[in-house]
């Protein structure tokens, strides 16, 4: 993260060197998107199991001149040919976790050209620019990185440039602090650089993909890539405790955050001991995700608008039981030293996102199509040209019209729990490096074989708070302090006077 007087310019990710390459384009003179993206160019290389240019991103960006927050969804719809029938015909019962039929339209790439062409003062080609030299030259493997390759060791040997890249002579894991080269990948993002953005949909580049996937038996088509635009729309707001807490809409699960901020205003348990705090997050969070479950998809196909879900009474609503949920996911958040803000993030869904390389691209697909439904009644149900309910959610929040938090986390089901204790801290006074770092519960999934009561609690509360929690509930985990479990989230403050504050998650390799 960064922190500077005189530029008052912040930069905070998962990846020291992400981080890094946010804050050379800010000393450069680039501004907040112009970092948050170079941020994420670099991290889709050294953070390779979260994100990548096959997968999905969300954006919120303050224009400081205007005082605006703009939204842009830039998630990906299914294959035209992606229908029920196609799966059922395959005798499937589900979408596949992984593999090419797992597959939606990757939306990052077009998502980072719109912004540019709105608010960017850098072009994509010098953005990239890090990005192609450390994929070509290589990285160091973190300990995170290293974790969730053992992890996969059977997903990436399933794949030859998964294996190749990831896994020894002997088929095991790299050990942290070997070194990655991604030489494919470099390619592509030279590509990029060179030829822009549309490659990736309606260029040579588009047509690799395509052909990657159609030879290994999966649905995307040219035309899926060719018909992709991202989409500008109004963030979702509410006003809590003297700030106007904003997030991204449909099909974004952002108001779930909304939803419980709502709850937890007219719950006097949110003032008391910490138990008691997390007594009235986990009853805010048990209403807000039934309101989840039972609405939100494709905003073309809710049964509600989002901004009425917040303004009517819905306590009682029934969910149907969710998708399954990933939370292999990178947040980034950057301010400049004119006061722009961007939140940023981006997603391959599951950890090494489908485990499908296309052909000699190095790109790796996301597999967000699992997150579908083939019950024909399901909110989420697939539908051709239709994008589910995402786990992503970036959030920011205003005092008296003037930015004054930045933050968001990785962590499917816990982000926004994840987010709603961060902001707390941050509105007791705390820095945004105590508020990411303070010990953490997650209630419920965090992987689809979670339990779906279970509260799990981080080791570091103290003991006192855990056999309170232990006492009030039927079911605790106590996991070890900094477990992946509770997320990444990182935050930026901004000062009346000018300044910014930072804080990235020690839970993820922000730091060196």
């Amino acid at each position: 993260m960064i922190t500077d007087a005189k530029r008052r310019g912040a930069v905070a990710s998962p990846h020291w060197a992400a981080t890094a390459a946010g804050q050379e384009v800010l000393f450069d003179g680039g501004n907040a998107l112009d970092a948050a993206i170079a941020t994420n160019a670099m991290l889709a290389v050294v953070y390779p199991h979260m994100c990548g240019v096959g997968g999905d991103a969300f954006f919120l960006y303050y224009d400081a001149r205007s005082g605006e927050v703009h939204c842009l969804n830039g998630s990906g719809p299914s294959p035209a040919l992606a229908t029920r029938e196609a799966f059922l015909g395959r005798g499937l019962d589900e979408v596949p976790a992984r593999g090419p039929l797992s597959v939606t339209v990757p939306g990052t790439v077009r998502a980072w050209d719109a912004m540019l062409k709105r608010f960017g003062s850098r072009p994509l080609r010098v953005l990239l620019e890090p990005a192609v030299a450390t994929a070509r030259a290589g990285f160091e493997v973190t300990r995170g990185l290293a974790e969730w390759m053992a992890a996969h060791t059977s997903e990436l040997a399933a794949d030859p440039s998964l294996a190749r890249a990831f896994l020894d002579g002997e088929g095991r894991a790299l050990p942290a602090g070997a070194t990655v080269r991604l030489p494919r990948l470099a390619t592509t993002l030279n590509r990029l650089a060179s030829n822009g953005a549309g490659d990736f949909y309606d260029g040579e580049l588009a047509a690799e993909l395509v052909a990657a996937v159609q030879a290994a038996g999966g649905l995307l088509r040219a035309e899926d890539l060719r018909g992709f635009e991202p989409e500008w729309t109004r963030p979702l707001g509410l006003s809590y405790r003297g700030l106007d807490v904003l997030t991204t809409p449909p099909n974004s699960q952002g108001v779930t955050s909304l939803l419980m901020l709502r709850a937890m205003a007219r719950d006097p348990r949110v003032q008391g001991q910490p138990a008691e705090f997390v007594q009235a997050l986990v009853t805010a969070k048990r209403s807000a995700f039934a309101i989840r479950d039972a609405y939100i998809t494709d905003p073309a196909h809710m049964s509600i608008a989002a901004d009425a879900l917040l303004s009517h009474d819905l306590d009682g609503v029934a969910g149907t039981v969710s998708p399954p949920i990933g939370g292999d996911t990178v947040y980034v958040c950057t301010v400049d030293g004119e006061g722009n803000a961007c939140s940023l993030i981006q997603s391959i869904y599951y950890g090494f996102g489908s485990a499908f390389v296309c052909g000699e691209t190095g790109v790796l697909l996301h597999n967000r199509a699992h997150s579908f439904s083939l019950e024909p009644q399901h909110p989420n149900c697939l539908r051709p040209g239709g994008r589910p309910l995402h786990t992503l959610m970036a959030c920011m929040a205003l005092e008296n019209g003037r930015l004054r938090y930045v933050f968001g986390t990785m962590g499917a089901d816990g982000q926004p729990q994840t987010n709603v204790q961060v902001l707390h801290h941050l509105l007791a006074g705390a820095h945004p490096s105590d508020a990411v770092a303070a010990p953490r519960v997650l209630h419920g999934r965090f992987v689809l074989e979670d339990d779906e009561d279970v509260l799990h609690v981080e080791g570091s509360f103290d003991p006192e708070t855990i056999d309170a929690l232990a006492e009030a509930h039927v079911s605790i985990d106590v996991l070890e302090a900094g477990s992946d479990r509770f997320g990444h989230a990182h935050a930026i403050a901004c000062g009346d006077d000018g300044t910014v504050a930072a804080g990235a998650d020690p839970r993820s390799d922000a730091h060196r």
